[in-house]
């Protein structure tokens, strides 16, 4: 029986949970605008960035490598900015107060964020394959690994490179991740307009961290 066979004849046997990440849930990542002097809160960044941690946490215990590295990150962040919430309340007046005088780039906040925004960014373009991927298969591993590809393989060394064709071949089934096809029609939509303002932050930090020559590209 073909995988999505097997998929339609466990929904029909009510065997088939919700979906694992109703992105209904999640709060949105903040809008960059002339509110927020154009930049990104730092506390709705966190707040956001916690949810999103949480939400790949469902993709199985062997994630959890990432998952785990993906906290440290935010929590690096979060004990800064509670350090002083007014002077940081903007992730760039955090980063650029972190980067002054550091002598070591690859054991700052500032490191910190550039691991996260590359986790965010593979996870960003992950979804998005899934979103755009008209067949509706229910094989993911193809749009994790092509989203691995563009987004991290150029940073990791061999053991992080084998590590992940480990893991990949566990991502969640579609239906697992966003519920069935018949019934996942709003968490679809919810999934779109989160990946706006998620895409929306990335490219912004890319800006930030490309203006103020933040980006670092030695192997882990």
């Amino acid at each position: 029986m073909a995988e999505n066979d097997e998929v339609a004849a466990a929904i029909a046997a009510g065997n088939v949970c919700e979906a694992k990440i109703q992105f209904r849930q999640l709060k949105l990542f903040p809008a960059i605008d002339e509110n927020n002097n154009f930049k990104i809160s730092t506390a709705n960044f966190l707040e956001s960035s916690h949810q999103i941690v949480d939400a790949i946490g469902c993709f199985g215990k062997l994630f959890s490598p990432i998952v785990k590295d993906m906290r440290q990150n935010v929590k690096k962040l979060e004990d800064k900015f509670k350090t002083n919430e007014t002077l940081f309340a903007h992730i760039e007046d955090l980063i650029l107060k972190d980067a002054e005088g550091n002598d070591n780039p690859y054991d700052t906040v500032t490191d910190g964020l550039l691991w996260l925004k590359r986790a965010f960014e593979m996870m960003e373009l992950f979804f998005r394959k899934v979103l755009e991927d008209e067949t509706c298969n229910e094989q993911l591993k193809p749009h994790l690994r092509k989203a691995y590809e563009e987004c991290l393989l150029p940073y990791h060394g061999f053991l992080a490179q084998k590590g992940f064709q480990i893991l990949h071949f566990y991502v969640p089934s579609r239906t697992s991740l966003l519920g069935p096809s018949d019934a996942n029609a709003d968490n679809l939509k919810a999934l779109d307009e989160f990946l706006v303002h998620f895409r929306a932050n990335l490219h912004h930090l890319n800006e930030f961290f490309t203006k103020h020559d933040l980006h670092r590209t030695y192997k882990a």
